[in-house]
């Protein structure tokens, strides 16, 4: 049974493991947390924690450590998330606000940031976009050589990209080439345009062969990428900082996971809410991530759910993890909505 005093000593535990990564003794358990308890009764405690499997003893030290399950306990029935600072989810929203022009820019900047705030890795999963129908497309100029193409399908769905333009070309001209584009293209199915058919709008706007081919190698890449999901990670590096990874050897075979966009897809559940997933040491599928630790959410993007997330050793502060990518979520749907 997990009383209150044992669940305060775990949590004592727990907190200083994260900090040190060392294991922690009964003795320093009373000191730095003022405990109203002798050395003698938190040693009895922390060997009935350790029969439990809350707690492990490592061979070299006559100190404990936490174990998956005590990690396990403590994130479903002691945590409580810390979220981020107001000044903290301004910085994120002033960064988002920004670049709200640029999805891409926008899941760019929310995964560095999460990665810098919380010191661990994040990752970002960005569902395929929705698009059945094509609808319309616009292009806009936004400064003196560069111009924004909206594309728009039935769903409702807009991807927008940044191309560059001449500078002699007038705003007239984009909304002539946008006008010829929507005869052609309107209400077509997305998965019926054909690169012959891009080629033939080549051939007919031929006066405005630049402007054209940098619409048509956007509007092609923008369907390659609307069918696959795309996995961003930010902050790789911040696991060298982990007293856990610091064998060379080891981090690089961990940097070549990161890499492996399939290996995140399948790590993921095929249905996620937007509930704070926690996965801790072997409850990950992966035999290679098993020495590690995920904390992910879903997101709405577009109509779909995409995932956020961070990655870090067991040794991990899930508290702070766990509140971070709430905000981080909440504040990105909220500009979402802006789209």
């Amino acid at each position: 049974m997990m009383d209150e005093r044992k669940k305060q000593i775990l949590e004592s535990i727990i907190k200083d493991y994260v900090e040190t990564a060392e294991p922690v003794g009964s003795r320093a358990v009373v000191k730095k947390h003022a405990l109203k308890l002798s050395a003698a009764t938190v040693r009895n405690e922390m060997a009935d924690l350790e029969e439990m499997g809350y707690l492990e003893q490592p061979h070299t030290s006559a100190g404990r450590i936490p174990s998956e399950l005590g990690f396990r306990y403590y994130v479903d029935c002691m945590m409580e998330k810390e979220s981020l600072t107001e000044q903290e989810a301004q910085v994120l929203h002033d960064q988002l606000l920004e670049n709200m022009q640029e999805w891409s820019m926008v899941v760019e900047r929310t995964g560095h940031f999460l990665s810098q705030i919380t010191k661990y890795p994040s990752f970002i999963i960005i569902p395929p976009f929705n698009l059945s129908e094509f609808r319309y497309l616009q292009i806009l100029p936004v400064e003196p050589g560069k111009a924004f193409i909206f594309l728009v399908s039935d769903m409702g769905t807009i991807i927008h990209r940044k191309i560059d333009i001449p500078e002699t070309v007038k705003e007239e001209d984009l909304r002539s080439i946008s006008r010829i584009f929507n005869q052609i293209m309107r209400n077509r199915r997305m998965d019926e345009i054909r690169k012959s058919e891009l080629q033939e709008l080549r051939d007919t706007l031929k006066r405005k062969r630049r402007v054209i081919d940098r619409t048509l190698e956007a509007l092609e890449q923008m369907l390659e990428e609307s069918g696959e999901e795309k996995v961003v990670i930010s902050g790789a590096l911040n696991m060298l900082n982990e007293p856990e990874f610091k064998d060379l050897d080891r981090i690089k075979k961990l940097l070549a996971v990161m890499e492996q966009d399939s290996l995140w897809k399948g790590l993921m559940p095929d249905s996620i809410s937007e509930a704070i997933d926690i996965r801790i040491g072997k409850e990950n599928r992966e035999e290679s991530l098993q020495e590690m630790s995920l904390v992910f959410t879903g997101f709405k993007s577009f109509g779909d759910v995409g995932k956020i997330g961070l990655m870090g050793p067991i040794r991990m502060e899930y508290w702070k993890a766990a509140g971070a990518i709430e905000a981080v979520r909440n504040i990105v749907e909220e500009m979402l909505k802006r789209f």
